[in-house]
């Protein structure tokens, strides 16, 4: 039978041989129906998945080791800053504790970034270092919850910054006890690319947090900064939420005095005269007012409000403006020595600028926050 089989193969025409069995109802579902795919394996799935599960850990630790040391170097020559809990606060440890604490915590962390193969000494210091970081940011939380139910806060956000801080440190914490020499490495430009995303989003959330917070007291005076004035005189609704708020503080017995920072804008109208104006119309006496005549910036604010301070005898300080805008005006303050209390202007409505306002704080946080460590 196989002779004669192949007899009758070699007497046929040279025809492909995916058409002696397909028959045109196959031909007909071949175009109409779509072809197969072929996934990836399990195997390649689970290699992508190691790679960002370790660009992503080792990208954290480098970032927050290099900012961590960062700011152990500003505690050397500054002492801790309490309100604007940029980082972990550990202004309840001894001063020499703390930044040795932060040194050795920070050189951890680069070196798991830069040399991710642990051995089982470096392993057990960095999950020590990790989980202690966590505990004192759970810490931190519950200070946070603390001094809201006793009235001096009014946070924007119902959880504080620190509760993320705590998540990242635990699983950090849980990453460098899992580590081993089998995972999967991802490459160091893509752990660069990893803290560059982090760069990013480390000012947005100082905004989101810190910049919504209301921390309003008692004090001797409030700034208030200057934004775009109208051609006809009028304050942009930016302003105009800013004022509103000043004279809030005021009427409510927390300042006795106004400071009303601004220069001339492109209107050619001197936004501290408008906006001094403007909060006589709602009912603060003139002689509450002062105006800073040349707060063109926020560089400049500072500059010309804190020899106002001294000449009108203020020790404890205000300042309003939007939430985006806060984060810089205390790093501003806190470079020329004075640890204001920042109060978010209210929203009247919608500022359709503010993705952009906020986008472009972000690299002029970076600039405040190099300046004032």
């Amino acid at each position: 039978m196989a002779l004669v089989r192949d007899r009758v193969l070699r007497s046929m025409p040279d025809i492909p041989g995916s058409q002696l069995t397909r028959t045109p109802a196959d031909a007909l579902r071949n175009r109409l129906l779509p072809k197969r795919r072929l996934l990836p394996s399990r195997t390649t799935r689970a290699r992508f998945g190691g790679l960002i599960a370790d660009a992503c850990t080792r990208g954290l630790a480098l970032f927050f080791g290099l900012f961590s040391l960062a700011n152990a170097v500003g505690w050397v020559f500054h002492g801790p800053h309490h309100e604007d809990i940029w980082w972990i606060d550990l202004s309840a440890l001894p001063r020499w504790l703390a930044i040795g604490f932060g040194v050795v915590a920070a050189s951890l962390l680069v070196a798991w970034a830069v040399r991710p193969l642990l051995s089982a000494t470096r392993r057990n210091w960095t999950v020590t270092v990790c989980a202690a970081l966590s505990v004192a940011a759970a810490a931190n939380a519950v200070v946070f919850y603390q001094v809201w139910q006793a009235g001096r806060i009014a946070p924007g956000v119902v959880f504080p910054a620190s509760v993320l801080y705590s998540a990242i440190f635990a699983w950090l914490a849980y990453r460098a006890s899992a580590a081993s020499a089998s995972q999967v490495r991802a490459g160091l430009v893509v752990v660069a690319g990893v803290v560059l995303a982090l760069a990013v989003a480390f000012p947005l959330v100082q905004m989101a947090f810190f910049g919504t917070t209301d921390y309003r007291r008692p004090a001797d005076a409030a700034v208030v900064l200057g934004a775009k004035v109208n051609a006809n005189g009028s304050l942009s609704t930016a302003l105009e939420d800013r004022v509103r708020t000043g004279v809030d503080l005021y009427e409510a017995g927390l300042v006795d005095r106004l400071i009303m920072s601004g220069g001339i804008g492109a209107s050619g109208v001197d936004e501290g005269v408008a906006m001094k104006r403007r909060a006589i119309q709602l009912g603060v006496p003139s002689d509450a007012i002062a105006i800073d005549h040349l707060g063109i910036n926020t560089d400049a604010t500072v500059a010309q409000t804190t020899p106002m301070f001294g000449q009108l005898g203020v020790r404890r300080v205000l300042v309003v403006s939007q939430f985006w805008h806060l984060p810089r005006i205390k790093l501003a303050y806190l470079k020329s020595g004075w640890n204001v209390s920042t109060v978010p202007a209210g929203t009247s409505s919608p500022i359709t600028q503010t993705p952009y306002l906020m986008a472009r704080e972000i690299p002029a946080f970076w600039k405040y926050w190099a300046r004032s460590i």
